[in-house]
């Protein structure tokens, strides 16, 4: 396939299992929760603050959200917390695909779709 966003994605996340992600309802049930997506958004806020050695009054509450944002892995579509998008991501958390880029590539890739939130605790 002939395509500007592949890149070699294929080495690591082919048959790869994928979580289906909706902002901003993820974030709420996270923070909530203070499930694994929640903690490490906390871990990297706390290591910001400490190394900038300011902005922590962004670490209480909610606010704590806006350390965090990431990228489709195919074509850099950015996601964050705070707006209405839909995303997939591996259990990890370190790798997220947009809706477009899931639609073109589940089926080369043979992604599974895991609707649990099995992986969140």
């Amino acid at each position: 396939m002939d395509d500007w966003r592949l890149r070699g994605q294929d080495e690591y996340l082919k048959n790869a299992t994928l979580h289906k992600i909706v902002f901003p309802d993820f974030w709420e049930k996270a923070y909530a929760e203070k499930n694994a997506f929640y903690r490490e958004i906390e871990l990297t806020a706390h290591r910001f603050v400490d190394a900038a050695q300011r902005g922590a009054e962004n670490l209480e509450g909610e606010r704590i959200r806006f350390f965090w944002h990431d990228h489709c892995e195919f074509c850099w579509e950015k996601v964050m917390t705070d707006y209405e998008v839909e995303f997939y991501c591996t259990s990890d958390m370190r790798t997220w695909i947009c809706k477009k880029c899931f639609e073109d590539f589940q089926e080369p890739f043979h992604w599974k779709l895991d609707l649990s939130n099995e992986w969140l605790k």
